[in-house]
């Protein structure tokens, strides 16, 4: 296990990449670690930028993401892993501006969970 939060957070990364590969999306990753931005998707003549984070704590069997969300306001996508139980969480934006603090539960954000086919 890598215990390294860097090394962890470009591991999540490439495994996000390679999810939306899978999907017949073109994917670009930006050289800077200090950028908002995680990845950038190119499909049917559209780009969208996403940032990608992965759980961190983990509270009665549900991963928890503590992140100003907000800071993020250039990304169209934010895209979530959940190391614990294996699951992708994936929200606009605009979902997450005002949040501080996620439980990435299936039952609450099951529209979220492992749907791809949010990104547009």
């Amino acid at each position: 296990m890598i215990h390294d939060s860097h090394k962890y957070g470009v591991i999540t990364e490439l495994r996000c990449a390679a999810e939306l590969i899978k999907r017949d999306w073109h994917v670009a990753l930006p050289v800077l670690q200090s950028s908002a931005i995680d990845l950038i998707a190119y499909r049917d003549d559209r780009f969208v930028k996403i940032q990608v984070k992965s759980s961190i704590s983990i509270k009665h069997n549900v991963a928890v993401v503590c992140k100003d969300f907000s800071k993020y306001e250039n990304c169209d996508y934010i895209i979530m892993y959940d190391v614990y139980n294996r699951r992708w969480f994936i929200f606009e934006f605009k979902e997450l501006k005002d949040v501080k603090q996620i439980a990435l539960s299936p039952r609450k954000y099951s529209r979220n969970c492992d749907n791809w086919d949010l990104i547009r």
